[in-house]
């Protein structure tokens, strides 16, 4: 592996790379896989579906075009999308997850419950997680809080 060369697409050789590949000298980098925004947007419906009973009943019928609205939105769905380097969330961020549920929590989207009973309906029961903690803390940056405010507010009016 140390005599590797980085190569341009019109320098491949077909039959050299399949040759390699039966020969086992052809590695794939897999850290560097894209990343599909449509699975992330599955993963993290099916998550926070989790806590569908803690909707409150002026947004039950909203619940999922408010996600939809947070998906459609740039700056929250980069808040959602896995980093590179992380080790524990690599469906999607569960961190930036949970701090937009924290904010919609105090909008009045979810009953306010306490954190742990959050914890406990979105990750494993009976274990603490490190991502209750991010329930709390709100959103790092300005844009992202008033792009979620201006998502709830918009679909309050309706």
């Amino acid at each position: 592996m140390s005599k590797m060369k980085q190569v341009r697409p019109e320098d491949f050789d077909v039959e050299a790379l399949i040759a390699a590949a039966r020969e086992g000298r052809l590695y794939v980098d897999e850290k560097k896989k894209t990343v599909n925004k449509e699975q992330v947007k599955r993963d993290v419906r099916a998550y926070v579906a989790r806590i569908s009973p803690l909707v409150t009943r002026r947004y039950s019928s909203l619940i999922d075009e408010l996600w939809d609205e947070i998906f459609s939105n740039d700056v929250l769905m980069d808040m959602i999308m896995p980093k590179p380097k992380a080790r524990k969330c690599r469906k999607f961020d569960k961190y930036g997850v949970m701090r937009i549920v924290g904010v919609l929590r105090v909008k009045g989207v979810y009953e306010q419950r306490s954190d742990p009973q959050f914890d406990a309906l979105l990750e494993q029961p009976g274990q603490d997680s490190p991502y209750r903690r991010y329930l709390g803390q709100g959103l790092e940056q300005r844009a992202q809080l008033l792009a979620l405010r201006s998502i709830v507010e918009t679909l309050t009016i309706w």
